[in-house]
């Protein structure tokens, strides 16, 4: 990557990606997204990597997007272009295999807010900042806001936060079921890590499946996706992996069983 707009370290198998543009809080322009698409393309495509945690430089996790890319957007067309760079971004983040942990300090704003649902985890700190901005600025939200927000905390929420544009605290995001969990601002880095240990102990050929099968529940009805977990369930109990974990789990108790005895 030509620029260090995104940050990328890779410690162990979790690999942090920091957007780096603290001087406008992280707002997101052209580089941005183009670095962003480019570091999880390699990372899709690294096995050694488990999980993946997105944040933000400073003291901000985003304040949507950049002002001046607005501005220069230029007539439809060009707008359309770059609404589709974030179409692809937001499909890359879903699509991709390792589990996604969204860490977020001060604002998630906009385009900001609906990043950190792309992800599978959102953990905030108390007081951080999520708001739907779009409407206050006319416009309708982008980056998938209109797909997770109804999905997340069910159309009346979905109406309270896109229609009205207020801003919420990372506490009531959690208390609506916006994110996942918020904690204060001294634990929120310890909580991520703690998440991220944890799905970093799970199979990547598991968790990417269960993304896969959740995003698409939503278009099917009960019978698919029982064919569905049938079809994707009948593969995964002849994996290597599924048998070690089976072996052990009969093996305890089997020793259990002795041990009672």
């Amino acid at each position: 990557m030509g620029d260090d707009t995104i940050l990328v370290d890779t410690s162990d198998n979790v690999c942090t990606l920091t957007l780096n543009r603290p001087q406008v809080m992280n707002a997101v322009n052209l580089e941005l997204i183009d670095s962003l698409q480019g570091a999880l393309e390699q990372i899709g495509r690294n096995n050694a990597i488990r999980v993946v945690v997105l944040t933000g430089s400073g003291n901000n996790f985003c304040s949507g997007a950049d002002l001046n890319l607005l501005w220069e957007a230029g007539d439809a067309p060009d707008s359309l272009n770059l609404l589709r760079q974030i179409k692809k971004l937001i499909l890359q983040l879903r699509e991709l295999p390792q589990p996604i942990v969204s860490r977020v300090r001060g604002v998630a704003y906009g385009f900001g807010a609906n990043l950190a649902l792309a992800s599978d985890f959102v953990l905030a700190a108390h007081q951080a900042r999520f708001c739907e901005v779009f409407v206050n600025i006319n416009t309708v939200p982008d980056g998938g806001g209109i797909y997770f927000l109804p999905r997340l905390v069910g159309m009346a929420r979905a109406r309270e936060l896109a229609m009205l544009g207020d801003e919420i605290s990372g506490r009531r995001a959690a208390d609506i079921g916006l994110i996942f969990r918020s904690v204060p601002d001294e634990e929120l880095d310890q909580a991520v890590n703690q998440l991220a240990e944890r799905l970093a102990e799970k199979e990547t050929a598991a968790i990417s499946l269960i993304k896969e099968g959740l995003d698409a529940s939503g278009d099917m009805i009960l019978s698919q996706v029982l064919e569905w977990e049938g079809a994707h369930q009948a593969v995964m109990l002849q994996t290597r992996e599924h048998k070690s974990k089976l072996e052990q789990l009969l093996k305890m108790k089997a020793e259990r069983k002795t041990g009672a005895n």
